[in-house]
């Protein structure tokens, strides 16, 4: 589990992770011992591995540093949408669990809703979505109605690319040579508004923008 998203992170930021770049063991236990609950492994490892990387946990929505987690009625809050509409957490009764429900809470309302994926997998998605909103620098779109033709193009290419999301009622993203491809699906499992491609490097945006044509954002 940890060996999974240390290579998530890693890949995402295109380097080894450093000990500063992440919590303290004795900082993510002075949390647990100031709250009264203990964090699930995954939870432990992701505070542990990239707790202090500002990219990871800052770059969209906003991971909450470990020592700063705090309990909201019955839910541990660990994550905030990043203007501020809402919050995710997990159930006080299953904080040490990975396989948790998670939960959102829609500001200024104070009822949780439960999100379809597990903590784990939660996480995950999460990741891989912070660094598609905002993580690189070289970003282009392609839209329906205007690109239809490349946007085929890409999607035929997709079937052979890494799906490293898979919702399709509500979030694709593929990984492939230093980019996210992603999009949110219309009903016919299409792209609803933009397919867009955010790259790690340079190189791997020129090869997007000359095979496909993505416009640049």
């Amino acid at each position: 589990m940890e060996n999974k998203l240390e290579f998530i992170i890693e890949r995402l930021l295109g380097r080894k992770l450093q000990p500063e770049d992440g919590a303290s063991t004795a900082g993510i236990a002075a949390t647990e011992q100031k709250l009264g609950v203990q964090l699930a492994p995954v939870l432990q490892s992701f505070y542990r591995l990239a707790g202090k990387e500002e990219t990871v946990m800052d770059v969209f929505q906003h991971f909450t540093p470990v020592e700063e987690l705090f309990i909201e009625g019955d839910k541990l809050v660990f994550l905030e949408e990043n203007q501020g509409v809402c919050v995710w957490g997990i159930a006080l009764s299953e904080t040490g669990n990975d396989q948790a429900a998670v939960y959102q809470c829609p500001y200024p309302e104070d009822k949780w809703y439960a999100e379809d994926d597990a903590l784990t997998t939660f996480l995950e998605t999460v990741l891989y979505y912070q660094f598609a909103q905002g993580g690189y620098e070289w970003q282009g779109g392609l839209y329906p109605g205007m690109d239809d033709k490349e946007i085929a193009a890409v999607l035929e290419d997709a079937q052979h690319w890494e799906i490293v999301v898979n919702q399709p009622g509500n979030l694709m993203i593929y990984w492939y040579q230093d980019t996210l491809i992603w999009y949110f699906p219309d009903k016919q499992g299409g792209v609803s508004e933009t397919l867009i491609a955010t790259s790690r490097t340079e190189e791997a945006w020129e090869y997007m923008e000359d095979r496909y044509d993505f416009k640049e954002l």
